[in-house]
């Protein structure tokens, strides 16, 4: 079974920008979600905050292919805000003093049994008590490490 993975937003951001450092990495958990070794599991803020950047670009065809993606890949879990994921997410705002957008987004992953946290962002390692945090190259390498074990 594929292990279940939070995805940030700046990983999708990440793999689409080629020229970014680390880039890489980010496509290949991507690749590894559309591949079946990981379950990704995406909160409906980072799309709010991927379309976000769509609209500013003006770029609707861009927006719709991603959703289009998003939504027919069946390794992408979209995952919506419903009182108990709210409450959740007041609860690890409060106790890590995170962002409110961070703690949804967290609180997201909760609530669809996330073992990770894959991102960028250094300052979600706040949230290692609710998950661990990683970064797609450490998340590459334990899956590496685990498909040598077999």
């Amino acid at each position: 079974m594929a292990i279940s993975v939070l995805i940030d937003t700046n990983i999708i951001l990440n793999a689409k920008n080629v020229h970014e450092s680390y880039s890489t990495y980010s496509l290949q958990i991507l690749d590894a979600v559309e591949d079946g070794l990981i379950q990704g599991i995406i909160s409906i803020i980072s799309i709010a905050e991927l379309c976000t950047g769509y609209y500013s670009q003006g770029d609707m065809e861009g927006k719709k292919e991603l959703l289009a993606h998003l939504i027919a890949n069946k390794g992408f879990v979209i995952v919506d805000l419903d009182l108990e994921r709210a409450d959740t997410a007041a609860k690890i705002r409060a106790d890590t003093g995170l962002r409110l957008p961070d703690a949804i987004i967290i609180a997201a992953g909760l609530a669809e049994g996330a073992q990770y946290l894959v991102t960028h962002d250094k300052e979600l390692k706040k949230a290692n008590r609710y998950l661990e945090v990683i970064s797609p190259k450490e998340l590459l390498n334990k899956i590496s490490h685990a498909r040598q074990k077999k």
